[in-house]
């Protein structure tokens, strides 16, 4: 059967342009290949057209508009879901218009399909005294729990993505000072976070322990399970609740959220160096935002901070006790008339 030209630049685009030339991580080819799953998959059931028979002039701006909206309501995804197939399909149809250029009208039409507005939520983090607790729940006379208390503590003080820290190897570590963290973040952008002296003195003891500092045993995962393969991000969800869970049993009036999911240490990160007075710019660096804006959504956040920052801005303007309008009997039968 004759290759179609869908699958010639879909191949071509998968393989060769996003890891050769964008240089992109994985985690995010994978994404692109599961949204082309999907739509190979919507065009199969929906429009009856089989993938080996799929073409590029068989889809249309309306096909993915259909295709968006059939996800949104057969597959119950998100917006934010919704917005990154979104995301993955512009990209492919900015490199096929290149490729067959005699596409290029309907690439456009393609590329032209907004993303949905979408609320934006609030910035779930952990206070200071639930922090505490939750790292004094591992039990340190095990093994696993020295793991499971090196890691969270790990993954607050770098601010550390979740990927960011389950792809961490020992050769990433410098224990020596200053003591830092080599993370890789999203496009294979690496950045070094300095750790704080506890942290890098449970590392230190975690690796010992688990013979990381041995010779040929830099390439080794950071964190791995009982397979000695590295967590993954449900294995690493199932560590931070089981411990938020002994934390709630154990204490009574720390507020403590329903689920504790691995970002929410990153955001208390972010929280607790803006309330040292930390600059935007310094803690923008240390987790990786490109833009400024991403960063300045933790200062927004934060009541605390807003409260401090607009006492210290106040000038007392107004001297005099302020006067109570509705003693004035002129000014309130003028307005009375004047509302007529």
């Amino acid at each position: 059967m004759r290759q179609t030209d869908l699958a010639k630049t879909l191949t071509h685009f998968l393989s060769q342009y996003l890891p050769g030339q964008r240089n992109v991580s994985t985690n995010t080819i994978k994404s692109y290949r599961d949204t082309f799953k999907q739509l190979l998959r919507f065009c199969d059931l929906e429009l009856r057209i089989s993938p080996e028979y799929l073409t590029l002039d068989k889809i249309k701006a309306e096909t993915i508009q259909g295709f968006l909206a059939w996800l949104e309501k057969s597959k119950g995804i998100s917006i934010n879901t919704r917005n990154q197939r979104l995301a993955a399909i512009h990209s492919f149809y900015r490199y096929a218009q290149a490729e067959n250029p005699e596409i290029m009208f309907e690439c456009q039409k393609i590329l032209s399909i907004p993303f949905k507005r979408r609320q934006i939520k609030t910035v779930n983090y952990l206070q200071q005294d639930s922090l505490k607790l939750l790292f004094q729940q591992p039990d340190t006379k095990t093994q696993k729990g020295r793991r499971d208390l090196t890691m969270m503590v790990l993954l607050y003080d770098t601010g550390a993505r979740i990927q960011e820290l389950i792809d961490l190897k020992a050769e990433d570590i410098r224990l020596a000072k200053p003591a830092t963290v080599l993370l890789t973040g999203k496009g294979n952008k690496k950045r070094y976070v300095p750790i704080m002296g506890k942290t890098c003195e449970l590392l230190k003891q975690y690796m010992e322990e688990s013979h990381l500092l041995d010779n040929g045993k830099q390439d080794c995962p950071l964190f791995y399970n009982t397979s000695r393969q590295p967590f993954t991000r449900p294995g690493v969800t199932y560590i931070l609740e089981k411990h938020l869970k002994k934390a709630k049993e154990l204490t009574a009036g720390v507020p403590f959220p329903d689920k504790l999911k691995p970002h929410m240490m990153r955001h208390t990160k972010a929280i607790n160096l803006l309330e040292a007075g930390v600059n935007l710019i310094y803690i923008r660096d240390l987790l990786g935002h490109v833009s400024i804006t991403t960063t300045e959504r933790y200062a927004r956040a934060n009541s605390e901070i807003k409260r401090k920052a607009l006492e210290s801005a106040y000038m007392e303007l107004v001297t005099q006790g302020v006067p109570i309008w509705d003693e004035n009997t002129d000014l309130m039968n003028w307005l009375q008339e004047f509302c007529r």
